[in-house]
């Protein structure tokens, strides 16, 4: 069993660092191991292909057909992670995760 270590997630950035980062951007912090690690990474690369399927709507604003799946999908996905930080996450991170509302 892989050991569990404390990693910082910035999940509007899509990384993930072994140390704080303070910046602007929010940032989570979740205990977790290798192969959790992975999931939450594999999560972004999958993120990045719906983001990049639902800004190819946007370029087309009068072409609507689709474009809702893809929204919905994309939102769909983001809530995903947001999960799976949150179920990771220590008692801070879920307090934060928690105001925001969308899970």
């Amino acid at each position: 069993m892989d050991q569990r270590k404390h990693y910082f997630v910035k999940i509007t950035e899509k990384e993930i660092n072994e140390v704080s980062i303070p910046d602007r951007s929010a940032e989570y912090e979740i205990v977790a191991n290798n192969e959790e690690v992975e999931e939450i990474r594999e999560l972004f690369l999958h993120e990045n292909k719906n983001a990049k399927n639902s800004v190819e709507y946007l370029s087309k604003p009068f072409d609507e057909w689709g474009a809702d799946d893809e929204r919905n999908s994309y939102d769909d996905h983001l809530i995903t992670v947001y999960r799976k930080v949150y179920k990771l996450g220590t008692d801070k991170t879920k307090e934060k995760i928690g105001e925001l509302g969308i899970l």
